[in-house]
């Protein structure tokens, strides 16, 4: 269990409020964070790992009105939304983790199959700067990888999926003029390897 009160939190956030493109600063007088995060690692054997996490979240705004100088609309007016009661950014309430590792002797060296899938509940992507609300759904995530390690870990090869339901994940967002959207990676797939000297 862990509980966070911050006074005077910084948020930083893209806005075009200056007339172009620029990085706006503000303090959240108050914001609290209380959570839960549960862990536990499970070995059947000494080649099969089972992990599993998973955590509840409860992070929000006490006080936070930020106002600007609208420089784009009406001019020397000030504006101003109260944030209070209101989630903090890519706070999602409920998340979870499970994975499960596998090992198999090749004479000397190993291969490793790895599969691990992640949740995540809806969670909330503000623009802080113009005041607007984004939400990015539920969403699932599984990453997979087989893995061969030479003897004495001298190098390694390995094949991998990630994001293989190739979820469209919102990061960020922003409105006004240059609005603009960030997303987490699309489906990834490749092969790696590496060395030791």
């Amino acid at each position: 269990m862990f509980h966070y009160d911050y006074q005077g939190l910084q948020l930083s956030q893209l806005s075009d409020i200056c007339g172009g493109p620029c990085q706006v600063t503000t303090n959240a007088a108050k914001a609290k964070v209380d959570g839960v995060e549960l862990d536990a690692t499970l070995q059947p054997t000494d080649r099969f790992t089972v992990r599993l996490a998973l955590n509840w979240l409860d992070a929000r705004y006490d006080e936070y009105a930020p106002a600007y100088n609208d420089t784009t609309v009406t001019p020397n007016v000030r504006r101003s939304v109260n944030f209070a009661g209101r989630p903090l950014n890519r706070s999602p309430k409920w998340s979870w983790i499970a994975g499960v590792n596998y090992v198999v002797p090749v004479g000397d060296g190993k291969i490793v199959a790895d599969a691990q899938t992640s949740a995540r509940s809806r969670y909330e992507v503000t623009d802080l700067a113009n005041f607007a609300y984004f939400y990015q759904p539920a969403a699932t995530k599984t990453d997979l990888s087989l893995t061969y390690n030479a003897p004495e870990d001298k190098f390694y090869v390995a094949g991998f999926v990630e994001n293989l339901e190739n979820n469209l994940i919102v990061t960020g967002a922003s409105t006004g003029l240059f609005g603009s959207v960030t997303f987490a990676d699309p489906r990834t797939y490749g092969v790696r390897a590496g060395f030791k000297f």
